[in-house]
């Protein structure tokens, strides 16, 4: 944890002094093309899960694409501005499993929970998160209306999710990756703190604040987020007769991604928009989840 604190400091402070848009969009390939899918490979090369626990995350699967379908939606529902909208599916889709995930998870149940953790975050959605909410952010965000960059590109153009198809087939062709353990451990030691970076670089220091209509769709899409998530877990458990560790439902009412911040800014999904369902999620829901749920416990 010692780096994070510095590495969003520095952020901050580059887009004070510095031009933050280059440095971010560049930081952001780093990240999305070299961290995360090296991360993912090694992740699902290795991956173990008993029976009970496929069960479970199967279930968590299904309620991943059930809340996001909702929100796609909501979304279409209330606003015809395809950033909006955007901006509205990211926020309602995709909760904060990693950064605060982790912590929160351990503070609640413990220390043994972290694993069920790291398990939820890198399968609830069978494929790499960060995979689908890029494609989200491209095909809604203001900087990608190019025609090259419609229908299935920025599907395609999606290396954690090409990381994980690699994974898949080395798998079944029973092959390893030399030298895993130390791109796992390099991989791991970075992502921390590269990850915070960008949360310095992406979060709008101008105190501006949404119109009044995208606040009210805003209280809609973090109902989806905080209350959608656990109750779709609850009836994708019961649908499949999976036993879901209580961890798994903490992770699934999580408030909205550190990196929808960072999606927002890069693609210009309502970065203003995305920075209050993400900072004021965070800060009111987080304390209360973990005391909800350690209580519970």
């Amino acid at each position: 944890m010692v780096p994070l604190a510095p590495a969003f400091l520095a952020g901050l402070a580059i887009q004070r002094v510095t031009p933050a848009a280059k440095i971010r969009d560049a930081s952001w390939t780093f990240f999305f093309w070299g961290i995360s899918p090296a991360l993912v490979l090694v992740t699902f090369l290795h991956v173990k899960v008993s029976r009970g626990l496929v069960f479970a995350l199967a279930a968590a699967a299904l309620a991943s694409w059930a809340v996001a379908l909702a929100g796609f939606v909501y979304a279409k529902l209330v606003t015809r501005e395809r950033d909006e909208q955007g901006a509205l599916m990211l926020t309602a889709g995709w909760p904060n499993t990693g950064f605060l995930g982790y912590p929160v998870a351990q503070l609640a149940f413990g220390p043994a929970a972290l694993s069920l953790a790291v398990l939820y975050d890198r399968l609830a959605w069978l494929v790499p998160a960060s995979a689908v909410s890029a494609t989200v952010a491209r095909v809604f965000g203001r900087r990608s209306r190019p025609a090259g960059r419609r229908g299935l590109a920025p599907l395609l153009a999606n290396p954690p999710l090409l990381a994980l198809v690699a994974a898949v087939a080395m798998r079944s062709l029973g092959l390893d990756l030399p030298e895993a353990s130390t791109v796992h451990n390099v991989t791991a030691a970075l992502v921390g703190p590269a990850g915070f970076l960008l949360l310095g670089l992406s979060i709008p220091l101008r105190s501006e604040r949404p119109p009044a209509s995208e606040l009210r769709h805003a209280i809609g899409a973090l109902t989806i987020r905080f209350v959608g998530g656990p109750l779709a877990l609850l009836a994708s458990g019961a649908a499949l007769g999976a036993s879901i560790p209580p961890v798994f439902y903490l992770l699934a009412a999580m408030p909205p991604a550190f990196h929808l911040l960072v999606l927002a800014r890069v693609y210009d999904v309502r970065p203003v928009l995305t920075r209050m369902t993400v900072i004021w999620g965070t800060l009111v829901a987080a304390p209360l989840l973990t005391l909800a749920f350690a209580l519970g416990h």
